[in-house]
């Protein structure tokens, strides 16, 4: 065996110690990181309004392709209800989103909506920490229309609460899914 090939087995049997939950977090956590340095350089070289634009637009972009990568390994179609739509939305908050970034359920409310609760946001965290709440467009609106978009679904969203506007938690009400065939 050469010493290339020892190496990446020795580096390998390091990274087996790790658990999985904790690979996942470090991945998404670098995730997190690129795209806050992303957003910070675009706001220096660009400003607010252009930065804002292409994030949501980035996210979107982003979210679809990583909803349909996950919808291929688990082997899921395109969900054709609400439950399977919940399912969905469920398992890509638990894959992609770090669980001590952000603290959120999902709630069905009496009249049949769904809303999502956002108790704690990384993005508001860092934005609030640096004096910049007012200018910063949640981008978590562009990952959430990605998401719907790779599973052929339109979905419009009502923002009834916000941290941004000094509210304990988000709360985005989801409108009625209209789901394609």
């Amino acid at each position: 065996m050469g010493k290339r090939q020892l190496l990446k087995n020795t580096a390998k049997e390091i990274l087996a110690k790790i658990f999985v939950e904790e690979k996942r977090e470090l991945v998404a956590k670098s995730r997190w990181t690129c795209d806050s340095h992303w957003m910070m350089s675009m706001v220096f070289n660009a400003g607010w309004d252009v930065a804002n634009k292409i994030n949501l637009q980035v996210a979107q972009a982003t979210a679809r392709v990583e909803m349909l990568r996950l919808m291929k390994v688990l082997a899921l179609d395109k969900p054709k209800n609400e439950k399977e739509f919940m399912m969905l939305m469920s398992l890509a908050m638990e894959t992609f989103i770090t669980q001590d970034y952000f603290d959120y359920e999902f709630k069905l409310l009496n009249s049949g909506k769904w809303v999502g609760i956002i108790r704690q946001c990384y993005a508001y965290t860092k934005v609030r920490s640096i004096n910049v709440e007012k200018d910063y467009e949640c981008g978590c609106f562009g990952t959430r229309q990605g998401w719907y978009q790779a599973m052929g679904l339109e979905v419009k969203e009502i923002l009834n609460k916000c941290l941004k506007n000094g509210d304990d938690y988000c709360e985005i009400e989801m409108g009625e899914l209209i789901f394609f065939e």
